[in-house]
């Protein structure tokens, strides 16, 4: 259907040394998108780790955390062909965007304006290949509760922020996680890390009872939250929580450190 899956490994049955299952697949990166599975689709495991499938847009580091690239695929525009409640089909308006292969804006999101101001805000499931700059159609997760009005009702559409990841280096980009594995290059598939215990490159702050808590960097790495709201430096200091350690710190081992 195109939706994003949630799978919640070993969450069924009874386990013995026999049925544990091997997560050595979210260790593993490709060139070639994985079958069944789709960028954006969620894996648990039982001690509360969470990953996401995703893509690169360039080199990840497995120590620190990668970033989200993307900017937004078209920026607020009226609509030209009109949508009536129900429907889960859409005609994005003729606007500036990049060429689209098919279906390749699956777990992105669209925002829908009426001219009241109200919104419908909706994911979507699948577009049709498009070149640039021009009308196209997109698929939603849910039908329209309010009419689309051509000329009244607008429009933005965000691309799927799981297809173009790349490790931190800007403070004004949020962070997605961190990747299970190395990546080499752009255009490749792995799984990043967005929830529970991992290792994350800290800071020398991140010690003592200043360094439980900390921000995201901006190449990744960790700081200790008391450093990070004091804006000693604020070009390399993120208002974004990375969450806190659980043992160890900059000046002992580790630290393990759990995602939030």
């Amino acid at each position: 259907m195109g939706k994003a899956r949630a799978i919640f490994e070993g969450s069924a049955g009874m386990v013995t040394q026999r049925n544990v299952p091997d997560y050595g697949y979210l260790y593993t990166t490709s060139l070639v998108q994985a079958p069944d599975i789709a960028v954006g689709d969620l894996r648990t495991l039982p001690d509360g780790r969470e990953y996401r499938y995703a893509k690169s847009a360039a080199a990840c580091l497995s120590c620190q955390g990668c970033e989200f690239t993307t900017t937004g695929l078209v920026a607020y525009t009226a609509f030209a062909v009109s949508a009536a409640v129900g429907v889960q089909e859409v005609t994005v308006p003729a606007a500036t965007h990049a060429l689209q292969a098919k279906d390749a804006l699956r777990g992105g999101y669209v925002i829908i304006w009426a001219a009241d101001g109200s919104v419908q805000f909706r994911g979507i499931v699948g577009n049709d290949a498009t070149a640039a700059d021009v009308a196209f159609k997109i698929r939603l997760d849910a039908g329209l509760t309010n009419a689309v009005v051509a000329a009244t009702s607008a429009i933005e559409l965000y691309e799927n922020p799981y297809a173009a990841l790349q490790t931190a280096a800007d403070p004004t980009k949020a962070v997605a996680g961190v990747p299970a594995a190395a990546v080499a290059a752009a255009s490749t598939y792995f799984w990043v890390q967005t929830k529970g215990p991992v290792f994350v490159n800290p800071a020398a702050t991140v010690t003592g009872n200043e360094g439980v808590g900390c921000m995201w960097r901006h190449d990744g790495s960790l700081d200790a939250v008391a450093t990070a709201i004091g804006g000693t430096v604020p070009d390399t200091d993120t208002t974004q929580y990375a969450g806190y350690r659980i043992e160890g710190s900059a000046d002992g081992n580790g630290p393990l450190f759990m995602l939030t």
